[in-house]
């Protein structure tokens, strides 16, 4: 008997004690049948699928990484490090490997919710729901993993990204448009709506030299442009209030056109067909840097496939969805960077948007950078 049959067949008993009448006989058949019920459901959620006891452990090193994007110890890890915080508030008794393992093979294809289920023996339901705590729990106790490098990270960053020919540079912002179904209790969905002509939410994403996240910003609708969802991140915050927290004296984060041209943000000049051979060449050097950010979103959604096909209407769920992503992309690099990207495979990831008002002080700062290199 199937868990959802099982629970069926208890709500059925319970209805049939409210509304009928039980004698002394009766009572003790029926406490029987609901103890036995309750017990084979408990069974049949504890029960592990023959997909994780018998065809998993024959999983080459790289065939595991190729269905679960982790290494076998990279899971045992993960699994150690959620178990604190693992309550199953869900109250279908699946352990805790059990969630871990089938939430990340969701996440990394795209096979149906129903389809899922199959595999792991389980209902769809048990599924959806286990993934939304899964997220929860990576997004909410490994946000560490996605961190802003200070200090000498951050010289060392700089020095990497001196490799693509652009100097003091901590790292580069860009944008990527996650497809999603029509939104639910939000105040304008419509806002959602692309210029591409589907649904999307923004994530705006901080890089380094590695392709590693060190700041992540979901959520805002697919309709905004850069420029105006950068004003709002964190990271421009700071900017204004104290920017040396975050970058050093004369250091610099890059990003495309469509972002505003500041002191702390180089940004290419505009190709009106009359840039000087000098302005040619700062624009090919920075653009050469900005593939890193470029490559950490192809690397992001081919690894996690489910981010085209998220199938969720909730934003606050479809973003700690995509943060969860970004978390095990960092984890994900610990152990390969994957940089061997064709640059020609990669999609572009920001918009046609008109260039932002420039800041005096960055126009200078581009000027000096254009004539040092």
């Amino acid at each position: 008997m199937e868990i959802g049959e099982s629970n069926a067949a208890m709500e059925a008993i319970i209805a049939f004690l409210v509304a009928e009448e039980i004698d002394e006989i009766e009572a003790p058949v029926i406490s029987f049948a609901l103890q036995h019920l309750q017990d084979a459901a408990v069974k049949a959620e504890l029960k592990t699928s023959k997909f994780l006891s018998q065809v998993v452990p024959k999983y080459s090193l790289s065939e595991f990484q190729n269905h679960f994007r982790l290494t076998p110890r990279q899971v045992e890890e993960l699994i150690a490090e959620l178990h604190p915080f693992y309550s199953n508030q869900r109250g279908t008794k699946w352990p805790l490997r059990n969630v871990v393992m089938a939430s990340l093979w969701t996440l990394s294809n795209q096979e149906s919710y129903r389809e899922v289920a199959v595999r792991f023996e389980t209902s769809k339901s048990v599924i959806c729901s286990h993934l939304h705590e899964f997220c929860s729990l990576v997004s909410e106790h490994l946000s560490h993993k996605i961190s802003w490098p200070t200090g000498t990270p951050a010289i060392e960053n700089a020095e990497h990204f001196l490799l693509f020919g652009f100097p003091k540079t901590v790292g580069a912002v860009g944008g990527y448009q996650i497809p999603i179904e029509k939104p639910q209790n939000v105040e304008d969905p419509d806002a959602y709506y692309n210029t591409r002509q589907h649904y999307s939410i923004n994530l705006t994403a901080f890089c380094d030299y590695q392709c590693r996240f060190i700041h992540i910003n979901i959520g805002y609708p697919g309709s905004w442009d850069n420029a105006c969802i950068f004003q709002m991140t964190d990271v421009a915050k700071i900017l204004e209030e104290d920017p040396r927290s975050l970058i050093p004296e004369g250091f610099h984060i890059i990003g495309h056109m469509d972002y505003p041209l500041s002191e702390y943000m180089m940004t290419p000049y505009v190709d009106n067909e009359n840039l000087t051979e000098q302005q040619k060449n700062y624009n090919t050097k920075l653009l050469s840097a900005l593939t890193v950010v470029e490559k950490a979103f192809y690397l992001l959604k081919n690894r996690f496939r489910r981010l085209e096909a998220l199938k969720m209407s909730s934003i606050r769920y479809i973003s700690t969805a995509v943060k969860t992503c970004c978390i095990l992309h960092n984890i994900c690099l610990e152990i390969s960077s994957d940089l061997d990207v064709n640059i020609t495979d990669l999609q572009e990831t920001t918009g046609l948007q008109p260039a932002p008002v420039a800041n005096e002080n960055g126009i200078i700062k581009r000027d000096e950078i254009a004539a040092s290199l």
